[in-house]
């Protein structure tokens, strides 16, 4: 059956059963999900210049060069010089 367990605000929650086939369609989303994530990582580090590096990028390493690549091109666009 299902159980009872207090949540921090003091109400009573009733604890999801979640079928075979439920986790399996979840486990399928998820996956197509990271699919999708990764294909849009992957294309954001083709798209943004770097130096030629033996390993792939972290998806860390690829948010902050985008970010300091989109702040240069900003740069430009508003006539600064983006070395100073």
């Amino acid at each position: 059956g299902r159980s009872l367990r207090s949540d921090q605000a003091g109400k009573a929650k009733r604890k999801r059963v979640i079928t075979h086939e439920q986790r399996k369609a979840a486990n399928v989303r998820e996956r197509r999900r990271m699919m999708s994530l990764n294909e849009a990582f992957d294309q954001l580090r083709t798209t943004v210049p770097t130096f030629a590096y033996e390993k792939k990028l972290s998806r860390i390493e690829t948010l902050r060069l985008a970010i300091t690549y989109i702040n240069f091109l900003a740069c430009i666009l508003d006539g600064e010089n983006p070395a100073e």
